[in-house]
């Protein structure tokens, strides 16, 4: 009898991006905010997006859910969301159309950096959260109700039935932050992204903040998307990492493997330049000289060229690939190209 276990497929991602490219038409020229990015995310699985502020993550973010503002524009590439094994092809559909307000809040939800923003001043908590859940579960208004102050309870709210009717500005920025993902939650997706969710929170809201994700994440077994630029947040959180730098994924792996193993110039010096309890008293953190550049009409040449040491004649006349140098461990530098 054939074995029926040796020729089960595995799972397919949950989503899957592939040379993804998103550029800005702008005045001065072309600004290649996302230039040929690729990763894929597994059910309930937690990928990691790591790079300074300026590598693209937000853009990257913000092409997944077809938001990117004008004059910017997603020219190239697939965004493949898979729903219970039906392939939607984000980028094919019309960004205006139904089929894409259909996905957001419902199949794809999004916690933003700063609730503030995000929020509307002029409506309550409670109407904004009801308004996804009438666009996505059920127009019964007592019903909706009922959902929301149940998701306010699930987030750490107390009080939910008072806080539903108050406004963002008479919430902490740790409440306000809670309420955003409550209404990123209301609906069930199956993929949460979280761009910076806890950056601008005191140390302790922020740990409270990545464990109510992680708890939220088990008990709807969604997957999540987390962008950072905090590495003890990545290592905490995630399952895999993409470290990005000027549009590129330049490095992709296991936490494991990018802690303990970093192979890109860039992601050893950004691990060298955190942080840690065994540094010598005294001893100064290490720092990457310069800043990310702005891409706009960039050359054809590794993007990180002006700021590694290890740069070599070469890097600066062509674009690296991204390899697979070992299992699952990826990187685009040409350091390593030799070593496939």
């Amino acid at each position: 009898m054939m074995n029926q276990t040796a020729n089960t497929q595995p799972p397919l991602p949950i989503l899957e991006v592939t040379d993804l490219k998103t550029y800005f038409y702008t005045n001065e020229g072309v600004l290649k905010a996302v230039d040929g990015v690729s990763f894929s995310i597994n059910k309930e699985e937690t990928l990691g997006l790591i790079g300074e502020s300026g590598c693209g993550k937000s853009v990257t973010a913000h092409s997944i859910l077809r938001i990117i503002p004008s004059p910017g524009k997603v020219i190239g590439g697939n965004i493949q969301l898979n729903l219970e094994n039906n392939l939607i092809d984000i980028v094919g559909l019309k960004a205006s159309g139904k089929e894409i307000r259909k996905i957001r809040g419902k199949e794809i939800s999004m916690v933003f950096q700063e609730p503030m923003t995000s929020l509307s001043p002029v409506h309550s908590i409670g109407n904004q959260i009801r308004e996804a859940i009438y666009l996505h579960r059920t127009q019964n208004k007592k019903e909706a109700q009922e959902i929301a102050l149940d998701m306010l309870a699930r987030v750490g709210i107390a009080n939910p039935k008072q806080r539903i009717n108050e406004y963002p500005h008479q919430l902490s920025g740790g409440m306000r932050q809670r309420a955003m993902i409550a209404m990123a939650l209301c609906c069930h997706p199956k993929l949460l992204i979280a761009d910076e969710p806890t950056t601008a929170l005191d140390v302790t809201v922020q740990a409270q903040i990545i464990d109510l994700i992680k708890d939220l994440q088990q008990e709807f077994h969604m997957a999540v998307l987390y962008i950072t630029h905090d590495l003890g947040v990545i290592a905490e959180i995630s399952n895999r990492v993409a470290v990005m730098y000027l549009g590129r994924i330049v490095e992709l792996g296991s936490v494991r493997n990018i802690f303990s193993n970093p192979l890109h110039p860039y992601t050893v010096r950004l691990l060298k330049s955190r942080p840690s309890i065994r540094k010598i008293s005294g001893q100064r953190l290490e720092s990457i000289k310069g800043n990310v550049p702005v891409p706009l009409d960039p050359q054809p040449q590794c993007g990180f060229v002006d700021r590694c040491p290890q740069a070599f004649e070469g890097c600066d006349n062509r674009i690296p690939e991204l390899i697979e140098l070992e299992e699952n461990h990826w990187v685009r530098c040409f350091l390593f190209e030799k070593a496939r």
